[in-house]
C-alpha cells in the first residue's frame, strides 16, 4: 500500500494538470494590452516542461490530463520515413523550381518570431472581430495569414524535398545553420481578441502559432531523426542541432488547447480531442524517438489512443465527423485528423507494431474514405463549402498543404493496398510535405 501510495504521488508530481497554465480574464486582457509582455523567449527555456494530452471528463469541455499515463518506448530510431525506404526517380517537380530546395535558407522576419497572425474577417461570420492585428507584416507585404501562407510551409518544402532526393549532407547542413544562428527565437502570444457575434470572448493564447508552428517543427524532427539513423552527423554537430530543437520542442506545451481561454468556460483551460489538438501528438511522438525520451514517447502514444477512442466502429471521428452546418467540424477537418492518425500509424508500423491488428479502426477509416470522397456530398458532411472544415478544397487543384489525400497513397506504398486507386488527382494532393514527403507513390519499400 506505501510503494502503491508512493507510485501515486509521483505520477501527479510530474502529471501537468489544466489549472499549471494561465487562466482568467485579467491574464487575457493583460497580453494584449501590453504586446509582447506573454511572448516566450525560447532560448531562456531550461527545462523539459510537464506535458499535456487531454481528453474530455464526462462528454464536458473540462481538460483531463493522460499524457502520462503508462510507459512507451520507442524502439528504433525511425519516424515516418521506413528505414528500408528507397525513392524511384524522383525529381522536385512542383512546390520548387529546379536548385530552389537544394539548400534549407533562414530568414530574420519570418524566423526569428513564430508569429500569432492577425485575420481580418470583417462581418462574415456574424461580427466576429479580430483585435489587434499585427501591423508589422501587412507593412512587409507579407500577411502572415495571407496568400500562401509562405511562413508556414516554407521549410516543409524544402525538408521533404531533401528528404526525397536523398541530400541528406545539405538537410544536414540547413539544420546546423538553424542552430548556430539559434533560429525560431521567440513564441508569440495571440495578439487579438475574438469576439462572436453573441458576445462569447475567446483568447487563444499561443494556438494560432503553434498550429502554424507544427508545419515547421515536425519535419525538422524527421529530418533529425534520419540524420541520426544515417549517421550523418559528428558527435558535435548532433549535439549543436539537438538541443536547438529541444527547446523548439519545449515550447510546444502550452497546456490544453495551447493556451486558448473563453469567457463561455468562466476563462478556464478546456481542451477538445480535435483537429486543434491532433498535430501536438505528432511531435511529442516524433521527440520521443529522436530523443529517445519515453515521456515525450508515452504522451504522444497516449494522444494517438485518445484519438482511437473517438473512433466510430466504421473509421470515422466522432468529434469531426458530424452532420449540420458545423463551423468547427466536417469532412475536411475530419480528413486531417484521419491523416494525423495515419501518420502516427505509420510511425508505430516502423516501431514494429502490427497497427492494422491492434488498432483496425485505422484501416476502417482509410476504407471509408476510400469509398465516400468521390461522391462524398450523399454524405451528408459537405456543406457547399460554407466552412472550409466541411469543404472538399483537400482534394482541390489548390489544397491547403496541411491537409491533402496523401495519406491514402502512402497507406497503400507501405501496406500494398489499393485504396487509392480511384483517385486522379493533383499532384499537391498527393503530397505530405509536412511529414517529409513530397511523393508517396516513388517510395519503394524495400
Amino acid at each position: 500500500m506505501r510503494k502503491l501510495l508512493l507510485a501515486v504521488i509521483l505520477l501527479l508530481s510530474v502529471s501537468a494538470q489544466a489549472s499549471d497554465w494561465p487562466s482568467g480574464k485579467q491574464y487575457a486582457y493583460n497580453c494584449l494590452n501590453n504586446v509582447g509582455s506573454c511572448n516566450v523567449i525560447i532560448e531562456d527555456l531550461n527545462k523539459e516542461p510537464k506535458l499535456f494530452i487531454g481528453t474530455y471528463i464526462d462528454g464536458q469541455m473540462s481538460a483531463n490530463n493522460v499524457a502520462s499515463q503508462g510507459n512507451f518506448k520507442a524502439t528504433s530510431m525511425t519516424g515516418v520515413w521506413g528505414s528500408d525506404w528507397t525513392v524511384n526517380n524522383y525529381w522536385p517537380m512542383y512546390h520548387c523550381k529546379v536548385n530552389d530546395c537544394l539548400n534549407l535558407e533562414w530568414d530574420e522576419y519570418f524566423d526569428s518570431i513564430l508569429y500569432a497572425p492577425g485575420v481580418d474577417t470583417g462581418d462574415k461570420a456574424g461580427g466576429d472581430q479580430m483585435i489587434l492585428l499585427d501591423p508589422k507584416a501587412q507593412t512587409l507585404g507579407f500577411p502572415v495569414d495571407g496568400g500562401k501562407r509562405v511562413s508556414m510551409y516554407r521549410h516543409a518544402y524544402k525538408i521533404s524535398h531533401l528528404l526525397q532526393s536523398n541530400n541528406l549532407d545539405n538537410l544536414k547542413q540547413g539544420l546546423i545553420e538553424g542552430a548556430e544562428g539559434k533560429w525560431l527565437q521567440e513564441l508569440q502570444a495571440e495578439v487579438f481578441l475574438y469576439k462572436k457575434g453573441d458576445g462569447v470572448e475567446d483568447y487563444q493564447g499561443f494556438a494560432n502559432p503553434l498550429h502554424y508552428f507544427y508545419s515547421t517543427i515536425i519535419p525538422l524532427i524527421e529530418a533529425h531523426i534520419v540524420l541520426q539513423r544515417d549517421n550523418i552527423y559528428t558527435p558535435e554537430e548532433f549535439n549543436l542541432v539537438h538541443n536547438w530543437l529541444e527547446k523548439r520542442v519545449w515550447v510546444l506545451e502550452q497546456g490544453p488547447m495551447d493556451g486558448t481561454i473563453s469567457s463561455n468556460n468562466n476563462w478556464l483551460p478546456s481542451h477538445q480531442t480535435n483537429h486543434e489538438t491532433i498535430n501536438k501528438n505528432i511531435a511529442y511522438m516524433l521527440w520521443g524517438i529522436a530523443d529517445k525520451n519515453e515521456t515525450y514517447f508515452t504522451a504522444g502514444m497516449n494522444g494517438f489512443e485518445e484519438f482511437y477512442s473517438t473512433m466510430r466502429r466504421n473509421g470515422t471521428f466522432e468529434q469531426e465527423h458530424r452532420k449540420g452546418n458545423g463551423g468547427n467540424y466536417g469532412i475536411s477537418s475530419g480528413n486531417l485528423v484521419g491523416q494525423g492518425m495515419i501518420v502516427m500509424a505509420i510511425i508505430l508500423h516502423n516501431q514494429g507494431v502490427d497497427v492494422r491488428k491492434k488498432y483496425p479502426k485505422i484501416e476502417k477509416f482509410v476504407q471509408w474514405a476510400s469509398k465516400n470522397y468521390n461522391d462524398a456530398s450523399k454524405s451528408g458532411l459537405v456543406t457547399n463549402g460554407s466552412y472550409s472544415n466541411s469543404s472538399l478544397r483537400f482534394m482541390s487543384d489548390d489544397p491547403q498543404e496541411e491537409n491533402t489525400l496523401g495519406w491514402m497513397f502512402l497507406w497503400d506504398q507501405v501496406f500494398e493496398t489499393n485504396y487509392s486507386k480511384d483517385f486522379d488527382v493533383y499532384e499537391k494532393v498527393r503530397s505530405l510535405i509536412k511529414f517529409g514527403i513530397v511523393s508517396p507513390e516513388d517510395i519503394i519499400i524495400n
